[in-house]
């Protein structure tokens, strides 16, 4: 079974994430900070990861290395408020597959792993 990560300070968008990707067929678990997204990562292999940029401890670009170190395979997926030019390029630029805006569907989540190639269950 897939597995994924949802790391965001909101806890509602965590629940609701790993709502959505447990209908689709992951196994989801969550953080709500960079360290806790850290610990999951040091433990847990992802196939998924859901990141948002503004977090208590830090901002979400930090933790893209982690990822890739830990789970080189593992797409990250970029979730923010902060929908400019800029934070998409960055996004991109430091190792994030795919960016979508807050707020974000259902559809939007799975156009996403359309995209990347990653597959699910309807």
């Amino acid at each position: 079974m897939s597995r994924a990560l949802v790391v965001d300070d909101e806890k509602e968008i965590c629940l609701l994430l790993s709502s959505m990707m447990k209908k689709l067929g992951f196994t989801s678990d969550h953080g709500h900070s960079l360290s806790e997204g850290k610990s999951k990562l040091t433990t847990n292999e992802y196939d998924i990861v859901f990141l948002d940029l503004n977090l208590p401890d830090g901002i979400g670009f930090h933790l893209i290395d982690t990822v890739k170190g830990s789970n080189p395979k593992a797409k990250v997926i970029i979730i923010s408020a902060y929908d400019g030019n800029v934070e998409r390029q960055r996004a991109i630029a430091q190792g994030a597959d795919y960016f979508i805006p807050k707020p974000f569907s259902k559809k939007a989540v799975v156009d996403a792993l359309d995209n990347l190639n990653v597959s699910y269950t309807v």
